[in-house]
């Protein structure tokens, strides 16, 4: 018997692969950029994103010269995060500034595929993938 949630706990795992495979496509796009790039060139798309509508206007100190978000409109903040969030997901988070390539082996690739798709069954996926790889290591 099926659940009354089943089609909303559907769609919300469509929208996760969905932005998985979009954000793939945005890191092709902006392969080798730096997060300030990608930042000034997905902004203009993300503050006319119909939830946020937030202005663009002209910076101001050290954004003279370029435009910013409208730090007056309601959905600023809101809008602030999910770029940032979005920057982070295209470019990775890097602690060093410079990202290394690494060349991942054919077989630890698919392995790895493998582990993802079994912890996006479960709640913090990502975590639970990292966990269980940290563990892995320590045995």
């Amino acid at each position: 018997m099926k659940s009354s949630n089943t089609n909303t706990v559907h769609a919300a795992l469509d929208s996760c692969f969905t932005y998985a495979e979009k954000i793939a496509a945005l890191q092709a796009t902006f392969k080798g950029k730096t997060a300030e790039a990608v930042r000034a060139a997905i902004l203009p798309d993300v503050a006319s994103y119909k939830k946020y509508s937030v202005p663009l206007v002209a910076g101001s100190g050290k954004a003279e010269g370029t435009k910013v978000l409208d730090k007056e409109h309601a959905n600023y903040e809101a809008c602030r995060k999910a770029l940032g969030r979005l920057v982070s997901a295209i470019v990775g988070k890097e602690s060093s500034g410079a990202k290394e390539e690494i060349e991942i082996p054919e077989e630890i690739l698919k392995a790895a595929e493998k582990l993802a798709k079994l912890c996006a069954q479960y709640e913090d996926s990502r975590k639970l993938a990292s966990t269980a790889v940290a563990q892995a290591f320590a045995k």
